[in-house]
């Protein structure tokens, strides 16, 4: 066995081998100082040998440990081997398979729980909710707040504040929202849950009036609510409201450090205030890509390519590492700049250079840029070789150049293609109609003109629910 550390390890020579579990606490104070994997199966071998692991309290430590830093099937083996697991090691558990690539498992462990006759605490349920929402399952959410209200901790906050994330995690917001309103006095964590679950499901303005209610009832937001806010605020175009929250926190002096900084300038950014933007930016001591992507894809947004790009190289020269969000900001630059060879180039760097597998969102760009620069079989090609199958966005850029660039013949297998996948799509039908007027095959425009009379009467006639009797 490795060593323990040398003060660690002088403790437990100290200890006297005992079949008494008197001592146990020492131990268990032992396994919470431990850095290691190896230190704790010194320990353990420790509690063996003095049959001081038949002590719960000490064999919970050991549990905890090993769960909560990665050696999940080694604290599973010492949960099996256990008498009487106590409700602390059942949480344990949960809470690790929650975290873990498996959340069925904390599904599968609290039934047993159950079966086992272990009263679950204010502390299992919120381990069992966010196994809920990690599997997208709205049911095992609705039966567990059943139980919930079973084991009678509808009124612990810590509780409720599980349910309402997991309703809004799974996009329940009304369910989400009467939980809100049933509580009577809500702690900053309810009112942050339920702003940020709003922002999260893309309901701005509900986010901003939550915030409001929340300031005027006289409670002070943390920095995830008013991150929550400004990115409702990014979402909703709500730039007034944006700036009076900066203002906001100007006030009262609130710490701006990488995340609430990073939401300042996503903010700014996206409502198009390029010049409060690079504000922000540049009066950043701390950033991190996210902060660099907010920028570079906020001025590709707005038309600075050359100014997304030259940050994009200042990024390079500070030793930040791009992700595919960076890149998705680049390529939309080069497509407003017409830089074909320079996108091109950034493509391929992603996979060479960055070892970063390229999207479906990368793809979509280099057909636009190849679309715009008229290279449009390339731009075919591009779509045919991608690993997924394109979807209607990635061919309607490409039926888009094809109509600015005149070209029929792609434009009618491009047509093919958008309707495998949209059939009801009658603007297809539209574009390439325009593109016969245009050149004038006219035997062309009233064939299609046919194939859209008929297809508009194929459609199912919609039925009023209302009756015309009185």
């Amino acid at each position: 066995m490795f060593p323990l550390k040398t003060h660690l390890f002088k403790k437990l020579s100290q200890s006297t081998p005992s079949t008494s579990t008197s001592h146990s606490p020492s131990l268990s104070l032992l396994a919470d100082q431990c850095t290691s994997f190896n230190q704790i199966l010194q320990i353990h071998a420790q509690m063996i040998v003095s049959a001081r692991i038949f002590d719960n309290f000490a064999a919970s430590r050991l549990l905890s440990f090993c769960a909560l830093s990665g050696n999940l099937n080694y604290a599973i083996k010492i949960f099996n081997n256990t008498h009487q697991p106590n409700s602390y090691m059942w949480n344990t558990l949960i809470r690790a398979h929650a975290n873990s690539t498996s959340p069925i498992d904390a599904l599968n462990r609290y039934k047993k729980m159950q079966r086992m006759g272990v009263l679950p605490g204010k502390h299992t349920f919120p381990f069992v909710l966010k196994a809920c929402s990690k599997l997208r399952r709205a049911e095992c959410c609705v039966q567990v707040h059943t139980h919930v209200l079973k084991h009678g901790f509808d009124f612990d906050l810590h509780v409720l504040n599980g349910l309402i994330r997991g309703y809004t995690v799974l996009g329940d917001l009304a369910g989400a929202r009467k939980l809100f309103d049933e509580v009577s006095v809500r702690s900053l964590s309810i009112w942050t849950t339920m702003v940020c679950g709003y922002a999260q499901n893309r309901c701005a303005n509900e986010a901003l009036a939550l915030f409001d209610q929340m300031v005027e009832d006289k409670v002070e937001p943390n920095g995830a609510t008013l991150a929550s806010v400004l990115s409702a605020c990014a979402q909703s175009g709500c730039l007034d409201f944006g700036e009076k929250v900066h203002v906001y926190m100007e006030e009262r002096g609130v710490e701006v450090g990488v995340i609430l900084g990073t939401a300042l300038v996503n903010m700014y950014a996206k409502n198009g205030a390029i010049l409060l933007a690079w504000k922000c930016f540049d009066g950043m001591l701390e950033k991190n890509i996210a902060t660099w992507n907010a920028m570079i894809c906020g001025l590709a947004a707005h038309g600075y390519a050359k100014e997304a790009i030259s940050l994009f190289g200042e990024l390079e020269e500070k030793g930040v590492v791009p992700n595919d969000i960076t890149f998705v900001g680049v390529l939309s630059a080069c497509c407003h700049a017409g830089l074909l060879d320079f996108g091109r180039e950034m493509f391929e760097s992603m996979s060479i250079v960055y070892a970063i597998e390229p999207r479906i969102e990368h793809y979509g760009c280099l057909v636009n840029l190849l679309g715009r620069a008229g290279k449009l079989m390339e731009a075919e090609e591009v779509i045919r070789r991608m690993r997924w199958n394109a979807d209607v966005m990635i061919w309607g850029a490409l039926l888009s150049a094809c109509k600015n660039h005149g070209n029929i013949e792609i434009a009618e297998r491009v047509v093919k293609e958008i309707l495998a996948l949209d059939p009801h799509n009658h603007g297809v039908y539209v574009v390439l109609s325009n593109m016969y007027a245009e050149v004038g095959q006219w035997t062309d425009v009233s064939r299609l003109r046919k194939v859209m009379k008929k297809e508009s009467s194929m459609k199912t006639p919609g039925l009023s629910l209302i009756s015309g009797d009185d």
